[in-house]
């Protein structure tokens, strides 16, 4: 008797998940209607791309041609490849592939954390572990090097085994701010039936599963960055940390597929000018826009960001983009545009110094600035999800800082 209960009561939860499953299987939580032509911002081109990506070559599981088929599937116009201590790489695929460009840079040991080195030209700097950290320290503890050894971003400072401690040097150039492997840490540590749950679902609702873990879980970062801002340039990225891979009972798991993590968070550099196939300027106009933090960061999983854009104007009618050092003037004003009004509730938030300072639920936003300080912009959305997460809210959209002086 004892037994067909059991096996009644297995029976009744495998039906009651299944049933569960096929109808969130059916959620759109979609946060803007889809259309069928995106446009860019006005004056501005949006190009979107990931960074912190790892192939067989170091911890990966892909091939450099197998994460180059899965960024074009996932419509990238640009990927950083930064294979780990990666002193001697092949760089034969460095450039275009069809419209997307590749780069192939590396991510170090330092101490006990993990720098990215972007778009190094030379190799001088690379000499393997042991001389590299004698290097790696005298470029940091300095505000300028050369441009051929590219620019330092510090991946995931916060995560477990890897966190930052101590001082910032005064040579690093940008940090993430958001790491999708923190993200899944993060929940596991802090919230494991959050992520348990979403391994449940994610045979029914992948996008589903992978959106309602960023409630802000893992975003540690922020608040450090925001201190760092104060009183420093330090540009702000989303590192993808894709590996394809998770361990499981002492096995490898290619998990979660590379095309889904490039799917689901992106960077998005905003240009004065297009992109025009020429592989050498093209490069320099996205270097330098991801050195500068001419960006946004965006979890594209919720909807196509594209169209977004912040700026600030000021009384002589110029604009600056994203990531400018400007001087203050009494009439500026910080002017916020979403390509579409969500069809959730949304809030577009304004900081200042860290501090949140003024917000507005309108899809176009104009905000006098009153004194100087670092400003940025947060976008944030409750989507449609399904009971238990309906009244969640998500990030959706971060901006670099303007530092206004």
């Amino acid at each position: 008797m004892i037994r067909r209960k059991i096996i009644f009561t297995f029976f009744f939860a495998i039906v009651a998940y299944v049933v569960y499953g096929l109808f969130i299987s059916q959620s759109d939580f979609r946060i803007i209607a889809p259309s069928l032509e995106v446009a860019d911002p006005p004056g501005f081109y949006d190009y979107r791309g990931v960074i912190n990506v790892h192939s067989d070559a170091s911890t990966g599981t892909g091939s450099v041609d197998d994460i180059i088929k899965s960024a074009q599937e996932a419509d990238l116009d640009f990927l950083f490849l930064t294979d780990f201590n990666a002193f001697e790489r092949d760089t034969s695929a460095e450039g275009y592939h069809n419209k997307l460009f590749v780069f192939i840079d590396g991510e170090y040991s330092y101490l006990d954390s993990r720098l990215l080195n972007l778009n190094a030209t030379t190799r001088d700097h690379l000499l393997g572990p042991g001389q590299s950290q004698a290097l790696f320290a005298d470029m940091l503890s300095q505000k300028s090097r050369s441009a051929q050894r590219g620019f330092f971003v510090l991946a995931h400072p916060t995560i477990d085994g890897f966190a930052w401690s101590g001082p910032y040097p005064p040579g690093l150039d940008g940090m993430e701010i958001v790491n999708l492997k923190s993200v899944w840490q993060d929940t596991w540590k802090h919230a494991r039936g959050s992520l348990l749950w979403s391994l449940l679902i994610y045979p029914f609702h992948s996008d589903l599963a992978v959106a309602r873990l960023f409630s802000r879980s893992g975003l540690n970062e922020i608040p450090i960055w925001d201190r760092l801002t104060k009183t420093r340039h330090m540009s702000g990225y989303l590192g993808s940390d894709a590996e394809q891979r998770i361990q499981s009972l002492g096995n490898d798991l290619k998990f979660p597929q590379y095309e889904t993590i490039f799917r689901m968070a992106q960077n998005h550099i905003l240009l004065k000018s297009e992109l025009t196939g020429n592989a050498a300027n093209d490069r320099a106009k996205i270097v330098q826009a991801i050195e500068k933090g001419q960006l946004y960061m965006s979890m594209d999983i919720l909807a196509n960001p594209k169209g977004f854009n912040a700026v600030i104007k000021a009384k002589n009618e110029n604009v600056y983009p994203i990531g400018s050092i400007v001087n203050f003037q009494k009439t500026m004003a910080l002017v916020v545009r979403l390509p579409d009004k969500p069809v959730v509730p949304f809030e577009i938030v304004l900081f200042r110094n860290g501090e949140r300072i003024a917000s507005s639920k309108n899809p176009t936003w104009e905000h006098a600035l009153e004194s100087p300080g670092t400003y940025r912009v947060e976008v944030r959305v409750r989507p449609l999800f399904p009971f238990p997460d309906n009244n969640l809210w998500v990030p959706w959209i971060f901006t670099n800082p303007f530092y206004v002086e």
